[in-house]
């Protein structure tokens, strides 16, 4: 399971960080960069969150 959530955190975080090299270059609209960037943000959040509730505290 946290191998899973820990690629689904990654792909969220190229999702987040690729499509703004493609906007560079003019590869993608501005609208299909907020859209990706958006989801990818979603994702990678979504899953640190469930990551850090799945794993005990150390202290």
């Amino acid at each position: 399971m946290n191998t899973m959530l820990r690629i689904i955190g990654w792909l969220g975080l190229v999702l987040t960080l690729v499509p703004s090299l493609l906007f560079l270059f003019d590869a993608i609209s501005i609208e299909s960069l907020k859209l990706a960037m958006t989801i990818g943000m979603v994702v990678w959040f979504s899953v640190a969150i469930i990551r850090n509730r799945l794993e005990p505290a150390t202290d």
